[in-house]
């Protein structure tokens, strides 16, 4: 019976299909993330203002087309679920779309270079939207069973996690044969052929099992949602005010570049930080286990900061390998981190259901994405305004020319940036929590009343049938 809270329905096909769909969408989005703005500005030499123009309208768009398109997989009923149609059908031209972002029409006039950034950049983000919300989404429906739907997270975290750095290894070998341009081209179409084969096969062989509720949700439903579910509310704002910790990442470049004089250590520093993280992702589920998402949440917090300031302590003269090792310790909770909002997300999707008998994934992770693209945002605007405090010298060529040096006072405001500020101002996003209210004992309730509820449903179906 699928109302069982207990009862395994996932097969480790289930989690290899879906994690293979989720590293495919982390692929195209790492290459996107990671190599637009320098194709954009080194190989069409577009304006660096002007791409960040048009960033920025993207952002104000992405602030209506997230939560629409949450609330359209709410309404969808169709025989293939509400989530997997979107996959399905959106995963080619996504896959399109992101050949397309990285074709050089270096020999077209300037203004159709502008035009074709725009074009092609905001496809990207609707086809991004598509594909992107019903599958952070599916998790929540594949599996009445909470811990099997923890795996499923954490599992294809990981798994996503690897694809989003898969155009860094193809980049790094394809430019040892070709120039910047043909490179960047290279990589749009290995990793825009082979995703939308990894997602089609994830959204085909993952089945939905927790039915839609029965209310058709209205449009204006969905930009609700996320003032009257409280709970929702609270995760959301503590999640917002996590792009601190982001700090921590996005500072390593200038930390290997202007402290230890020496990009190429850039690796050094990311690849340990990324392995712990992936470490954290996959003990997440058991931790889940033993402690509620809230208590999770608050002990990782706590546990990345105290190991910040330990590396801020111990300070920059040091060798810097000793630097490197203390942040494998510090990036592990950030792991468990990277998981855990999404674990919340999914209670307070059972929360809802079970106080209005409403069920909406679609706006709930419609939120969840447009929340990770204002963190990002946030995050850039506050490196950019630490590094103006600290009195940066913008480089004479590019980040990686270790020209003008920076002041004794810049270099030491670098490391803060890199450990001290992120492990204080983090500890801020524990606040909202403060009214979250979904321990372990509630969501144990919960998730009993819903399984009876499902359990009779389904037996009210079934004897209608047989009559």
């Amino acid at each position: 019976m699928e109302g069982s809270v207990n009862k395994k329905y996932l097969r480790k096909r289930d989690y290899i299909t879906f994690s293979m769909a989720r590293f495919a969408a982390s692929a195209i989005s790492g290459l996107a993330q990671g190599y637009l703005l320098i194709f954009y500005t080194s190989v069409l030499g577009i304006e660096p203002i002007t791409v960040g123009v048009m960033f920025l309208i993207s952002k104000i768009f992405d602030g209506l087309n997230d939560p629409v398109m949450g609330t359209i997989v709410d309404k969808t009923r169709s025989r293939w679920g509400k989530m997997r149609p979107y996959i399905i059908f959106g995963s080619i031209p996504f896959g399109i779309i992101a050949i397309m972002l990285f074709l050089p029409v270096t020999s077209m006039p300037s203004s159709f270079k502008v035009f074709y950034m725009y074009f092609t950049y905001f496809c990207y983000d609707i086809f991004g939207t598509m594909v992107g919300v019903p599958l952070d989404g599916l998790p929540a429906l594949v599996s009445p069973n909470s811990d099997e739907r923890a795996k499923l997270i954490s599992v294809s975290r990981v798994v996503g996690s690897v694809g989003d750095q898969s155009a860094l290894v193809l980049f790094s070998l394809f430019m040892m044969f070709l120039k910047l341009k043909y490179t960047l081209m290279s990589i749009g179409i290995v990793i825009g052929v082979l995703a939308p084969v990894f997602l089609i096969l994830g959204a085909v062989n993952v089945k939905e099992r927790i039915p839609p509720s029965e209310e058709n949700i209205k449009i204006t439903d969905g930009f609700r949602y996320l003032f009257r579910n409280k709970q929702f509310l609270s995760m959301i704002c503590s999640n917002l005010l996590t792009f601190f910790r982001n700090l921590v990442s996005a500072s390593i470049v200038y930390v290997v570049t202007y402290i230890y004089f020496n990009g190429s250590l850039n690796i050094a520093f990311a690849l340990p930080g990324a392995v712990a993280s992936m470490l954290g992702m996959l003990f997440a589920p058991k931790l889940k286990r033993k402690l509620d998402s809230k208590q999770l949440f608050i002990l990782a917090t706590v546990f990345h900061s105290v190991a910040l300031v330990i590396v801020f302590i111990v300070g920059y003269e040091v060798h810097w390998i000793i630097t490197s090792l203390l942040m494998f310790f510090a990036m592990l909770p950030v792991g468990i981190l990277n998981v855990v909002p999404h674990l919340m997300a999914i209670d307070t999707l059972d929360y809802w259901e079970d106080k209005t008998g409403k069920r909406q994934e679609g706006v709930c992770f419609a939120v969840m994405s447009l929340r990770s693209k204002v963190s990002s945002a946030f995050k850039d605007f506050f490196l950019s305004w630490l590094l103006s405090f600290f009195l940066f010298a913008v480089p004479l060529t590019s980040i990686t020319d270790h020209s003008p040096m920076q002041y004794r006072f810049t270099q030491k405001g670098i490391f803060m940036i890199f450990t001290i500020i992120p492990a204080v101002l983090n500890l801020v996003s524990i606040v909202p929590l403060i009214f979250y209210k979904l321990d372990k004992k509630t969501m144990g309730e919960i998730n009993l009343r819903l399984s009876e509820k499902r359990k009779a449903s389904f037996e009210a179906a079934s004897g209608g049938q047989n009559e």
